[in-house]
């Protein structure tokens, strides 16, 4: 015959989720009080914290600014006012206001001081986004002030987490406002001090709220109550007060948002066919009813004045107000390596990234530039200045507008029109080339030939120019303005850019070939830009070039 020992189950003692020993509760008290006292360490470590930030701001840091977290003292005395609030304690009150107060002069102090130094030149972002808080702000400082108390309430926390927590919410708002000062922009120091006295009275109201929690009042108090109302109503109305504040401030941000936010999406809609464009930064201001919007975009070319006109009027029609646009455009331009890469799967790699589907428009602009751009760099005297599209009867067309010395020959044109056609699957796509012919100078004179800038003209480069420019002024009414050499395998090539009042002849030019050929011992070939164009006056022609008088056309001088 056996016995049966059944064990009973034990039962877990529940333990509260904030308990706090008697013990842990008189060292507590005991600590608070002696901390909350103002001393020097706590005057010094002040100070340092608001040097530390200070700088941090200035330098746009946000680890710098976290490094003064750790350092401020200020979260004792806070907990100081708490605590004498609770347990209705004058001296531990009067004692923890004054060292708050000190640390607010002393934060302020030093950031102002920071500020005046002439290092400081400027608003950081760290200092903008602490000087308009709105109601979120409260939500964050809330969370501070109960992790700090937690962390300070339980042992088993580390001591490292309060100063995180609530200095996180008080210490840097406070630097800012100082800096704001020192640059006299006083209502970003206002908005950033508003910042830290709302987080000062959420952090204050948490933490009291959990000393009543874990038993920190008094057990010889028999109407706890009524004093607790008393003592809380002042900063009961200051919260209610400053929140009245920061829910006007997060109705003004979340208004600025959706204004953004529309000015943005109407922005994409309307570039949504220029190719290679993309939007930078959307801001606005309202003034007298009206919002003033600034778009910064970042594309090949600034936007025509009918789409500004339709983000305007989009812009008022969805936000029922006037909306007035300035668009500025920070020029680029899209190259690839060669000429024979597959552009249309870089084209389609960039419309599946940006999310969008490109109309034929914005492909066959894309493919233009990008081509062109890889044959033109070769060729650096060339500027491709601008592409547009036109609609023909036939089909689409592309405009490009090209500057250089001498204009491409038309079978040039033709190969370019049939690559683009190859690539962009646009069978009857035109191509049409809008030349400009610009001048290059270089030191030596203009450069007609479009080749050599850099290097030093040569003695016998400058015989032969000097000798063509004398034999050419020779000539009555004849005006050369610029000649240029180029060494040939067996001689010499000038091309000349004259005017005058009639055009070389041909038998002119032969006379001046041979006279060079005989002075320099080598073949010359003369080719000669003429035209007809003169100042005339009572002392007769003057060439147009160096016609210049006061009054009078001004020629580009530097002294």
């Amino acid at each position: 015959m056996g016995f049966f020992f059944i064990r009973k189950p034990r039962t877990k003692a529940k333990v509260p989720l904030l308990f706090v020993s008697d013990a842990r509760r008189e060292f507590l008290i005991t600590d608070i009080t002696r901390n909350s006292v103002a001393s020097g360490m706590y005057y010094l470590l002040m100070v340092v914290a608001a040097f530390i930030a200070s700088i941090g701001l200035m330098a746009n840091s946000p680890a710098v600014v976290i490094g003064a977290m750790l350092v401020s003292p200020l979260m004792m005395p806070i907990f100081g006012v708490s605590l004498g609030l609770v347990r209705g304690e004058f001296p531990l009150i009067r004692d923890s206001v004054f060292s708050v107060t000190a640390g607010i002069l002393l934060g302020v102090g030093g950031a102002f001081l920071i500020g005046c130094f002439p290092i400081f030149f400027e608003i950081t972002n760290e200092i903008i986004t602490r000087t308009k808080p709105n109601l979120l702000d409260l939500g964050v400082a809330a969370f501070a002030g109960i992790a700090g108390t937690v962390a300070l309430i339980d042992e088993k926390v580390s001591p490292v987490m309060p100063g995180i927590a609530i200095a996180t919410a008080l210490m840097p708002p406070l630097c800012t406002s100082g800096l704001c000062l020192a640059l006299h922009q006083y209502t970003n120091a206002w908005g950033a001090f508003l910042l830290f006295f709302a987080n000062f009275l959420v952090i204050l109201s948490v933490a009291s709220a959990l000393f009543i929690m874990t038993g920190f009042i008094p057990h010889s108090e028999n109407e706890p109550l009524p004093r607790l109302i008393k003592h809380f109503s002042i900063t009961t109305i200051g919260l209610i007060l400053v929140a009245g504040l920061l829910t006007k401030s997060l109705i003004e941000v979340s208004t600025s948002r959706k204004i953004n936010k529309n000015l943005r999406t109407i922005t994409m809609q309307a570039i949504s066919s220029t190719p290679n464009t993309a939007i930078k930064d959307v801001q606005h201001e309202i003034t007298d009813g009206i919002i003033s919007g600034f778009i910064i975009l970042q594309g090949p070319k600034s936007l025509d004045a009918k789409v500004v006109n339709k983000i305007e009027k989009e812009s008022s029609q969805t936000l029922n107000m006037p909306v007035q646009i300035i668009v500025r455009t920070n020029i680029t331009q899209s190259i690839s390596s060669s000429t024979k890469i597959n552009s249309s799967a870089l084209v389609n790699a960039e419309e599946k990234k940006k999310g969008i589907k490109a109309d034929s428009k914005v492909i066959i602009l894309e493919h233009t530039e990008l081509l062109l751009r890889s044959l033109m760099s070769d060729y650096p005297w060339y500027t491709l200045s601008s592409i547009n599209h036109m609609n023909l009867k036939n089909g689409h067309a592309v405009i490009a507008e090209i500057s250089g010395p001498e204009k491409p020959l038309p079978e040039d044109v033709e190969k370019i029109e049939r690559m683009l056609r190859d690539r962009t699957k646009q069978k009857n796509l035109t191509l049409i080339v809008r030349f400009f012919k610009s001048n290059d100078i270089t030191r030596n004179g203009r450069n007609l030939f479009g080749t050599v800038y850099s290097e030093k003209e040569s003695p016998k480069a400058k015989k032969v120019k000097d000798s063509a420019m004398q034999l050419l002024k020779n000539i009555r009414n004849i005006f050369p303005i610029y000649v240029d050499t180029q060494k040939t395998a067996d001689g010499w090539k000038v091309l000349a850019d004259i005017t005058g009042e009639r055009l070389i002849t041909s038998k002119e030019i032969n006379s001046i070939e041979k006279k060079l050929t005989k002075e320099i011992g080598a073949p010359v070939k003369l080719y000669v830009y003429s035209r007809t164009e003169a100042i005339i006056s009572r002392e007769g022609l003057k060439p147009l070039e160096f016609f210049s008088t006061t009054g009078s056309r001004k020629r580009f001088k530097v002294d």
